[in-house]
């Protein structure tokens, strides 16, 4: 029943993701209870997709090391430098520049290859290019945010470091023992019951995320409404961004690139933050997670035509 379930989850994913975010805004009860487990879900879903992935192209990819250089190099440099003069072109109130800003600046999202996975894409370049993002974030955000915004965040470097290396390798750990339980050969017979278990786990990240953004949009329908336009806006932007930067490598790999160029993991800084996090930053990351489940299931008909026409179909 277990693996049924989750092979049905698998062949549903995005529909189900999608779901996820409006259990979270209709009930805010279960939201609030579900929000403790957004950090152990963070650490799962790493695993999972390195559980999903074929290690013999992440090992490929790793042996071409340019890539990945120019990969971080747009994702953590280029697209905050991007951000910051659309937001002033725009005239974007201070607050939403900067949350705006900080976003850019922040690595994919974990769940990013997973999503691309989904969508039919190749994610091996993208697992790499979030990973080493993620690393290296804590040495370049404190910096650019200042430089860019001036804004002095205040992030203990070190001790953000060291959240991040915990994270990281231990999603790596879980991954390996699950290799080794499990066999290569069983995980590439049954891809769809992986898939089960990261659409579970992001549903669960899905309404622990919407925990507060019901009684914002209340509160306040058009300040929340211009950031959940603004946070579409720019997932959608970077996603072409991303897809076109690197349109020269294979198509499918381009376009994973792009869903992870827009999907990036902001609350990671918000968890760093604690307590003293702007108001309009954690307004920002809530209301970002609307566009990281509705689109996947609305842009998928565009990417399965577009990896389609690499294949030659």
């Amino acid at each position: 029943m277990l693996a049924g379930a989750l092979g049905w989850l698998g062949r549903h994913g995005k529909a189900v993701l999608a779901a996820g975010v409006f259990l979270g805004l209709a009930v805010p009860p279960l939201a609030q209870f579900l929000r403790p487990l957004l950090t152990p879900s963070v650490v799962l879903l790493l695993a999972l997709t390195l559980l999903r992935m074929d290690w013999t192209v992440l090992s490929a990819h790793l042996k071409r090391p340019l890539r990945a250089i120019l990969l971080i190099a747009w994702l953590l440099i280029a697209s905050p430098a991007l951000m910051a003069a659309a937001t002033s072109l725009a005239g974007l109130p201070a607050g939403l520049a900067e949350a705006m800003l900080l976003w850019a600046a922040s690595p994919p999202l974990i769940a990013a290859p997973a999503i691309a996975v989904l969508l039919g894409l190749e994610g091996g370049l993208a697992i790499v290019g979030t990973v080493l993002a993620t690393f290296v974030m804590p040495l370049t955000l404190p910096l650019l945010a200042l430089l860019l915004a001036g804004v002095d965040l205040g992030l203990d470097v070190t001790g953000l470091f060291l959240r991040l290396a915990l994270l990281t390798f231990g999603a790596l750990v879980i991954a390996l023992v699950g290799r080794r339980a499990f066999g290569a050969a069983a995980i590439a017979a049954h891809p769809q019951r992986i898939d089960g278990a990261i659409v579970a786990t992001l549903l669960v990240f899905a309404v622990a995320a919407m925990d507060g953004i019901t009684t914002a949009a209340i509160a306040e329908p058009l300040r929340v409404g211009g950031f959940v336009a603004a946070a579409f806006a720019a997932n959608l932007s970077f996603q072409a961004l991303g897809a076109v930067v690197f349109a020269r490598l294979p198509r499918r790999t381009a376009l994973a690139l792009g869903v992870t160029s827009g999907n990036r993991n902001l609350a990671i800084l918000v968890g760093s933050l604690g307590a003293s996090v702007p108001p309009d930053v954690f307004l920002y990351f809530a209301v970002g997670q609307l566009p990281i489940y509705l689109l996947p299931g609305l842009l998928a008909p565009i990417y399965r035509r577009l990896a389609d026409i690499q294949r030659g179909r």
